[in-house]
């Protein structure tokens, strides 16, 4: 007498268990009975395709909720910039509920989220904005063979952080007039991760032309970290004397400021030198807009650093979080240190200590945040 036993569909839940053994194996199972394209009728009985749906699904999403972002900035009011956005996040997913197929709906919402995208993307940058006076004036620049001329070098007077009276200078120089480069940290908040990288050539009569990446702001405009990510901010090089620049942040805001002598040599400081005022001179012509994350005060000196040497860093996390960048350059040897451990070196390079609470800090600025035993002698090697 044979046995009769009855066959039970095996469901989706059961359906690895019962599967061979193999990652390999559970990621195709996974794929194939994949609840989130049976929920938008993107399953098929072909595991390749199912794998492109579940690619697509994840993009679709990701550009959804850069596309909410995208509106609260794109639109042109504010009251639409708001309602717009909420209007985009509920009515995707009320429009995926209610109307059916929910495959031609879900694939109309992909094709609204790259067009959102590439709207947002497609925006121009623009030097034609009614500017705030900090970053009113593009530096001009002129190099013929060893000779630079700078038009535009700011020098601000100031009295309070937002109290100052605008002023610039002119300057030519020659190229093997450079004897220094420095490198510059500014910590606006308690935050030790990120900070503010500047960067200043010293000059063979003892002057400092500091170099600063920073957004290029209209009047409207007041920076956040969202903001820049979006591109809303133009991008500028500020040129700018070390009093102004540096004492702004010392003696006004006061943030915390470390200066620290880069090894270099003759032949690169002046290739590092040309590239970046280079790349500031080409903004009359070339707009560009700054970016949080790609095109910021770091990011794009390296990438200027980067050209100038001829080839890649190494990919280190304190690259991104900045403020530990200091600790990057000390570990690799590219400063001047004086023999000193790096936490001891960070303490004679916190330049605040110098200048902070001196009511005469403009007169000889640069000389002042560089005292005798700091170790800030010249280091240029042929």
């Amino acid at each position: 007498m044979t046995q009769k036993h009855n066959s039970v569909p095996a469901t989706e839940e059961q359906l690895p268990d019962i599967a061979p053994k193999g990652k390999l194996t559970a990621i195709f199972i996974t794929i194939s009975h994949n609840r989130i394209l049976r929920l938008l009728g993107l399953q098929t009985g072909k595991l390749a395709v199912n794998l492109i749906f579940m690619v697509l699904v994840a993009i679709t999403l990701a550009l959804y909720l850069w596309s909410i972002a995208s509106l609260s900035f794109i639109l042109p009011w504010a009251w639409l910039q708001i309602s717009g956005a909420i209007l985009f996040a509920l009515a995707c997913p009320a429009a995926l509920i209610f109307i059916k197929p929910r495959r031609r709906t879900f694939l109309v919402i992909t094709g609204l989220v790259l067009v959102i995208t590439t709207w947002q993307q497609a925006i121009p940058p623009t030097n034609d904005h009614d500017w705030q006076p900090s970053v009113a004036r593009l530096p001009n620049i002129a190099v013929v063979g060893n000779e630079v001329r700078i038009s535009n070098i700011r020098n601000f007077d100031y009295r309070t952080e937002t109290d100052f009276t605008p002023r610039y200078y002119d300057r030519n120089f020659k190229l093997n007039e450079l004897t220094s480069l420095d490198y510059i940290l500014s910590y606006w908040d308690e935050n030790k991760a990120i900070a503010h990288s500047i960067f200043s050539f010293g000059l063979k009569n003892g002057d400092y032309l500091a170099v600063s990446v920073e957004t290029r702001l209209s009047k409207k405009q007041k920076q956040s970290l969202l903001s820049g990510i979006f591109n809303q901010y133009e991008l500028i090089y500020i040129l700018a004397d070390e009093r102004d620049i540096l004492r702004l942040r010392t003696n006004f805001r006061k943030e915390q400021v470390y200066l620290y002598r880069v090894k270099i040599n003759q032949l690169l400081l002046q290739k590092v030198f040309v590239e970046i005022i280079k790349r500031a001179a080409d903004l009359q012509k070339h707009p560009r807009f700054y970016n949080t994350l790609k095109h910021n005060c770091i990011t794009t000196l390296l990438a200027d650093l980067r050209r100038a040497q001829g080839k890649p860093y190494s990919l280190d996390y304190r690259f991104i979080l900045n403020g530990y960048s200091d600790e990057l350059l000390f570990d690799k040897g590219a400063l001047i240190s004086g023999g000193m451990p790096f936490k001891q070196l960070k303490e004679h390079r916190h330049i605040n200590q110098y200048v902070e609470k001196d009511p005469n800090a403009a007169t000889d600025y640069s000389k002042k945040i560089r005292p005798i035993n700091s170790g800030m002698q010249n280091n240029i090697r042929p």
